[in-house]
């Protein structure tokens, strides 16, 4: 066997090793998450929790901004005719809370959590946003123990923080997006925006028909797909997953450690400047194999 096939040889058990650990370091770090929900589920109970469920709602005059962080609950926003609040099915002593700072409407519920034996914790708690169309806020959401769920608006920019819960946004247009998602997929169909910056440490991302100019994308667990998606450039980097990216595009970035990138292309990206590779997996461009390596 030649020097060049040994280096190459000794390359692949190298990464595939840094990947293995990397995995290793991802599972146990979600496994943390999820046993510290587990903990607070079985072993928890919120202080000053009284019985049954409550709910509620408020109309508001209107914001130009959302800083939203719940403990408990999931998130909805959808369009309306008015700006309103909603929530429901929240114990007693855990419903949110909102106030009015300036023009940003600030949403907060704290679960205040202390030892107890009575563990009739209702985790089915939510809120839900209407906003009127023509109203652009500017959006930083963090749910703890929750999904979230956007649908038919229009936003500025758009900052997500999820520790456990997926991510689901359709036929939404926005300045700009970051999404940190610890343990959950992150879903964007009919999107369109400037930059966006998607980071999954256990889930799928998965654009569907988006439009963006520059676009970052990274899963430590997970697959990545863009599909029939417009961009400029794009980044994607995977550890244990495929990637698989179709549409139009001038620039392709795309680095997969355990799994395969797929590539197709559709006559606005024939001259699509494109570097691919994967460790362990294959690379295929508009249906034909090319081994680990593609650049263009």
């Amino acid at each position: 066997m030649s020097d060049n096939n040994t280096r190459k040889f000794n390359r692949g058990r190298y990464m595939a090793f840094l990947t293995v650990i990397t995995v290793c370091c991802v599972i146990l770090g979600s496994l943390a998450h999820l046993a510290g929900a587990l903990f607070w589920r079985f072993g928890f109970k919120p202080a000053g929790m009284g019985q049954g469920v409550v709910g509620g709602s408020d109309t508001l005059a209107g914001y130009a901004g959302l800083d939203l962080d719940m403990d408990i609950g999931s998130l909805k926003v959808v369009k309306g005719s008015e700006f309103m609040i909603e929530f429901e099915n929240y114990p007693q002593g855990m419903e949110p809370t909102w106030e009015m700072k300036g023009d940003t409407l600030v949403v907060s519920q704290k679960s205040g959590m202390n030892w107890g034996k009575n563990n009739n914790i209702n985790l089915k708690g939510g809120v839900k946003l209407t906003i009127p169309e023509g109203s652009t806020p500017d959006m930083d959401i963090h749910l703890a123990m929750g999904g979230l769920e956007i649908s038919d608006l229009a936003f500025g920019s758009m900052v997500i923080d999820l520790d456990m819960g997926a991510c689901t946004l359709t036929d939404c247009s926005m300045s700009g997006c970051s999404i940190d998602a610890d343990m959950g997929a992150c879903t964007l169909t009919n999107c369109t925006m400037a930059d966006c910056n998607i980071d999954a440490d256990m889930g799928d991302i998965d654009f569907a028909k988006c439009t963006f100019t520059d676009g970052t994308f990274a899963a430590d667990m997970g697959a990545i797909t863009l599909k029939d998606c417009n961009f400029a450039t794009a980044d994607c980097d995977a550890d244990m997953g495929s990637i698989e990216v179709s549409g139009t595009f001038r620039g392709l970035n795309a680095d997969c450690a355990m799994g395969s990138v797929k590539v197709t292309t559709d006559a606005g990206s024939e001259n699509a400047a494109m570097d691919l590779k994967t460790d362990m997996g294959k690379v295929t461009v508009n249906g034909t194999s090319y081994g680990n390596e593609y650049r263009k």
